[in-house]
This record gives C-alpha cells, sequence and structure tokens, in this order.
C-alpha cells in the first residue's frame, strides 16, 4: 500500500511540475512582448516627422500590426501608403518595427497614433503624440507717420501681437484681427497710432503664444523723420541767391 501511494505521488507530482513548466513558459512568452514609442513628437508645420513601433516578440505568430492615427494608418502586413504617409515595415527573427512617416505636417495631423499589436497571447497598444507647434511663415510691418502695423502669417498656435514703446505697454490701444486658413494656421494683424513726439523710440510689436507661454518674433519699426543739417542750409540760402543774381542779369 505504501509501494502505491508513493507512485501515485510521483505520479501527481509529476504532472504538477509539467503543468508549472508550461505556465512558466506561457507567462515568460505573454511577458516578453513589448512596445516601444516615443511618448511626445513636436514638430513644425511642413516638416516631415517619423512615428516608430518596435515590438519585441519570441517568435510569436503577428495577427495584426498597426500603426493608425489622424484616419491615417500604415498596416504591417500591406504597408501601402498615400501621398500624406509613407509606411515602411522590418522584421527580425525576434524583434518588428513598424514606421509612419506624416509628410508635409499641418495643425490637423496632431493628436494621438496608436500602435497596435495582436498576437496569438493577446493585444497590446502603445501611444505617440504628436504635437504641431512653433508655426510661422511669413511677417511684416510698416510704419509711417499716423500708425504702425504688423502682420503675421502661417502662425500656429494662435497668438496675440503686444506693442512696446520704450518701456510703456501700448497694447490697449491696439485694433487687432485675426483669420484662420483651411490648414489650421493662423493670420494676425495688429495696429496703433503713432503718438507724436516719440519718433526717436523705436514701436516694438512681439508675437505673444499663450498655449505655450512665450514669445515667437518680437520687430522694430523706426520712424525715421528727414532732418536738415546746418550745412544744407548754408548751400540752399547760397543756391537761392545765385538764381536771384540770374534773374536779375537776364531782366537787365
Amino acid at each position: 500500500m505504501s509501494f502505491l501511494s508513493n507512485v501515485r505521488t510521483r505520479h501527481a507530482c509529476g504532472w504538477l511540475s509539467f503543468f508549472w513548466f508550461l505556465s512558466a513558459v506561457s507567462i515568460r512568452v505573454h511577458e516578453s512582448v513589448e512596445l516601444r514609442t516615443l511618448s511626445t513628437v513636436t514638430v513644425q508645420c511642413g516638416e516631415n516627422v517619423t512615428l516608430t513601433c518596435d515590438a519585441s516578440t519570441l517568435q510569436l505568430h503577428i495577427m495584426k500590426f498597426t500603426f493608425h492615427g489622424s484616419n491615417k494608418t500604415c498596416d504591417y502586413r500591406n504597408p501601402q501608403a498615400d501621398s500624406d504617409i509613407l509606411c515602411e515595415t522590418k522584421s527580425e527573427t525576434d524583434h518588428q518595427r513598424l514606421t509612419m512617416t506624416l509628410l508635409n505636417v499641418m495643425p490637423p495631423n496632431q493628436g494621438k497614433y496608436y500602435c497596435k499589436l495582436h498576437t496569438t497571447q493577446g493585444t497590446y497598444s502603445s501611444t505617440t503624440v504628436v504635437a504641431v507647434q512653433d508655426c510661422l511663415d511669413a511677417f511684416e510691418h510698416t510704419i509711417n507717420e499716423t500708425r504702425a502695423k504688423c502682420l503675421f502669417s502661417g502662425l500656429y498656435p494662435s497668438g496675440i501681437i503686444h506693442w512696446h514703446q520704450n518701456e510703456v505697454n501700448l497694447t490697449a490701444s491696439a485694433t487687432t484681427w485675426e483669420e484662420e486658413d483651411q490648414s489650421g494656421r493662423h493670420k494676425v494683424s495688429s495696429t496703433i497710432d503713432v503718438q507724436k513726439g516719440n519718433t526717436s523710440q523705436p514701436y516694438v510689436c512681439s508675437l505673444w503664444i499663450p498655449s505655450v507661454g512665450k514669445y515667437l518674433k518680437s520687430l522694430d519699426l523706426y520712424m525715421y523723420k528727414e532732418q536738415t543739417s546746418s550745412g544744407d542750409v548754408v548751400k540752399l540760402q547760397w543756391s537761392i541767391i545765385i538764381v536771384e543774381m540770374i534773374m536779375v542779369i537776364c531782366m537787365t
């Protein structure tokens, strides 16, 4: 009886060890799956940006591997792309890579992009946030005896124009307007009346971006006033005298 009991005990222990081994292997395989992406990518308007998703697997069967966002999708098994994106794949023994390159990035392209891996062990996901900022295509300024004007176009995020002269804040007296184009970028313009008696000091218009808390661009506007030197006055007086003498000679 004791002999049979020992045999059964060893048999049971053998099966328990076998199931424990399978469980351990299963857990190791499950834990070996890892997705690596950048958490945030910052880009300026018009630039290209590449989003990469690395999947470390232990020779698992990949059912589906995609990178998608902003109505764009890259598929590991069918890396076709359109005019706005490029898709690339790379396969190694225990490593798979899927990349999505966004072309000519604009504000509508920002947001969350999801890398998703579907295997026989389960589904895994990782996210990259694309942020668009510091966009500015062009700027211009004018000044005359009555007003000063600054204009910034191709701007994102939207900004506010601040006016200063000799450390005096003139923003409250400015007139501003703003419009948004189809790409989500802004055009901002601001005008102020020029104060008499301060022509020696430049007017400074600065583009403030509230969403990031910084100035993106500052412009100095100088109003030059033509001055006549004492030497020019003397030359002018002699010219008048000579003209008068010639007129007298011609009349006599």
